[in-house]
């Protein structure tokens, strides 16, 4: 019974910790505010995490593991084709906006600009979805014709990513800033290189 009440009370203040961060910031994220959250003794935060620090390692770790499942699961699918997936991720992302993840993500990596351990974990979470995603790449973009090194393809889409997310959270509107229409001009184009791909592919099979 005291494993699964323990399970429960740090749970408990991991979700506090991860609604104040989304909600207000790294600035509003003291020790005292977050026991508050939690309904927990103030003590249990050393007890379970050790330090700040190592809370929000358990904060990164917990939420990388559930995004990234699901972006995971997304692409193993085999019966939805790339520009479906494309799409799909935009969704995810509205959400992610919606939510509050993308701020807390982001408030978590700017601690990284001082904490090399807070930076090294946020580095190892580029490189685990740069990764998946040059996977995808590497096996959609012949189908399709797409003649891109998937490595700078990939490089090129974090970079336009990471950007669109700061100047979301910075308030920039889509009039301004254009971000969903480029995205779903990229799905547009992804749907036409299907279309190609596969009017070629049904010309080659009739040719035979």
């Amino acid at each position: 019974m005291s494993g699964s009440v323990n399970i429960e009370t740090r749970e408990r203040i991991m979700q506090a910790a991860i609604s104040i961060l989304g909600r207000d910031g790294y600035q509003r994220l003291s020790t005292r505010a977050i026991a508050r959250g939690a309904d927990a003794n103030l003590a249990l935060m050393n007890y379970y995490f050790g330090s700040k620090q190592g809370l929000l390692l358990a904060i990164y770790d917990s939420l990388e593991r559930e995004k990234f499942a699901r972006q995971d699961a997304m692409y193993a699918a085999v019966d939805e084709p790339l520009s479906a997936k494309w799409r799909r991720a935009v969704d995810f992302y509205r959400q992610d906006l919606a939510d509050g993840f993308v701020r807390l993500q982001h408030e978590l990596n700017v601690q990284g600009y001082h904490d090399p351990v807070i930076a090294e974990r946020a580095r190892e979470r580029i490189l685990t979805w740069s990764a998946l995603l040059r996977e995808v790449a590497e096996h959609s973009f012949p189908q399709l014709g797409i003649d891109l090194p998937p490595e700078l393809a990939v490089s090129a889409l974090f970079s336009f990513w990471y950007g669109m997310e700061a100047q979301h959270l910075l308030g920039m509107t889509e009039q301004e800033g254009h971000f969903f229409e480029i995205l779903n001009r990229i799905g547009d184009w992804l749907e036409a290189q299907e279309r190609h791909s596969s009017q070629f592919q049904d010309a080659a099979g009739s040719g035979a």
